[in-house]
């Protein structure tokens, strides 16, 4: 873009100087000599602020500067009567490919009042060449108007045309960086794939060499303790390969299902409490809607609250209410909140939590304070 412009620029002085030199090779004398100075000084500047400032090419003030350049020229260049005074509008079209809405409104009115002066101080010697001075203002003014129009008509199809190509920008950007995280989320699948199978073997060992090792020293109580421990931890972990590896194998794990909120909710923290007992859950309901559910869905609401466990939290409250057209589900916690070291954790559940919401045309929002935590779901009510 910024080559682009200076390109544009540069053939805009080029094409100046074409034309006193092909005014003058056609026998049209140019009365006043000042004007060659013109185009040659403003290259002068384009060129020294390029080299002192190479990424300055799109500023403000030198679409100033192209305004001006262009009114000096008219001015010494017979005013009004010259037929390219609509090149005052060339300040605006670049504007609208450069800069902001309102500056390129902003460089509109500067455009038809540099018109409007330079109507005020054309030399009368103009007007003697025209005989009857009136129809020759009528002639000047629908001129003016046309410019007024024309440059507000220019100034709204610029700045609207870049506004959805700056709009597609932004979709494709964001459409990149989903594909981007999904790419990311496949990785991860495919990663605790390979682990779910990796991992059986060891566990299976872990949990033989500790039913032998309590069988071998049962008169000692402690290490047997111990060993118990370290036998329902290593089936706790079986447990959840083998519920990882049966959903990656059931073919309607994506099937969705209506179900009421507080069966829902109910079912997803009783799989909780079932690895953390010490942690108290209280449910407050304000609605009882039917929501649609499937089996990701789950695990996204099981993931926020192993999020709650990570960060120590020993309560976890949820409260549900009905919005407009969708439920909204906050899930508080006392945990550490902004104290929680975000590096001690792996950061995968939230985000496949946040990816799996917004799929199913929900989000997710989570706030940390001084006193633990509120994530904020929310989900699409079920219409009858």
């Amino acid at each position: 873009m910024l080559n682009q412009l200076l390109i544009f620029r540069t053939l805009t002085a080029l094409g100046q100087l074409a034309l006193l030199w092909a005014g003058e090779w056609f026998g049209l004398a140019v009365e006043i000599s000042l004007v060659w100075w013109v185009p040659v000084i403003y290259l002068v500047l384009l060129y020294a602020n390029h080299f002192s400032k190479p990424n300055n090419g799109q500023s403000k003030w030198l679409l100033v500067v192209d305004l001006l350049e262009w009114i000096l020229f008219f001015y010494l260049l017979n005013g009004i009567s010259n037929p390219l005074i609509w090149c005052l509008m060339l300040p605006i079209m670049l504007s609208g490919i450069s800069q902001s809405i309102a500056f390129t409104w902003l460089m509109t009115l500067f455009s038809n009042l540099s018109y409007v002066l330079l109507w005020a101080v054309m030399p009368m010697a103009n007007t003697d060449m025209h005989q009857g001075h009136e129809v020759f203002n009528a002639h000047v003014f629908g001129m003016w108007v046309g410019f007024v129009l024309i440059s507000n008509l220019l100034s709204f199809i610029t700045t609207q045309l870049m506004k959805t190509i700056f709009d597609k920008n932004r979709q494709l950007l964001a459409i990149e960086q989903q594909r981007a995280e999904d790419q990311h989320i496949m990785t991860m699948a495919t990663m605790a794939t390979s682990l779910a199978h990796e991992l059986g073997t060891p566990l299976n060992s872990i949990k033989l060499l500790a039913d032998e090792l309590s069988l071998l020293h049962q008169d000692k109580a402690e290490l047997v303790s111990d060993l118990t421990v370290i036998d329902e931890q290593v089936g706790r972990c079986q447990a959840t390969i083998k519920e990882m590896v049966d959903l990656s194998n059931d073919p309607d794990y994506l099937n969705s299902r209506q179900i009421d909120l507080k069966t829902l909710l109910t079912h997803v923290s009783n799989r909780f409490k079932q690895n953390h007992h010490d942690i108290q859950i209280s449910i407050d309901l304000e609605v009882n809607e039917q929501v649609m559910t499937d089996s990701l869905l789950e695990l996204a609401l099981l993931n926020i609250m192993n999020n709650s466990a990570a960060a120590k939290a020993s309560k976890i409250k949820i409260k549900a209410n009905s919005q407009t057209n969708q439920i909204s589900i906050t899930i508080g916690d006392n945990g550490l909140g902004n104290q929680f070291d975000k590096a001690s954790g792996l950061g995968i559940g939230l985000k496949l939590s946040q990816r799996i919401l917004t799929s199913a045309g929900g989000s997710l929002n989570l706030t940390t304070h001084n006193q633990g935590a509120d994530t904020v779901v929310t989900l699409a009510r079920v219409t009858p």
